[in-house]
């Protein structure tokens, strides 16, 4: 329930960052949202590929 409510929380919030980040090199709105919606996917997978680098480095750094 716990990891339900961090990503609940973490998506919006990685999307306004992405809003704020792309808002900085499009005119319109359609194109902001548009190249947020992808920098947000963009961002994470990258989220996801750092926790399972993460989790494989404990697993072999400190085993089970």
């Amino acid at each position: 329930m716990e990891l339900l409510f961090r990503i609940a929380v973490f998506v919006p919030v990685l999307f306004l960052v992405a809003l704020v980040v792309v808002a900085q090199q499009h005119a319109t709105a359609d194109a902001t949202v548009k190249a947020a919606v992808v920098r947000t996917g963009r961002w994470v997978v990258w989220s996801v590929v750092q926790l399972v680098s993460m989790a494989l480095l404990e697993l072999l750094f400190i085993g089970w």
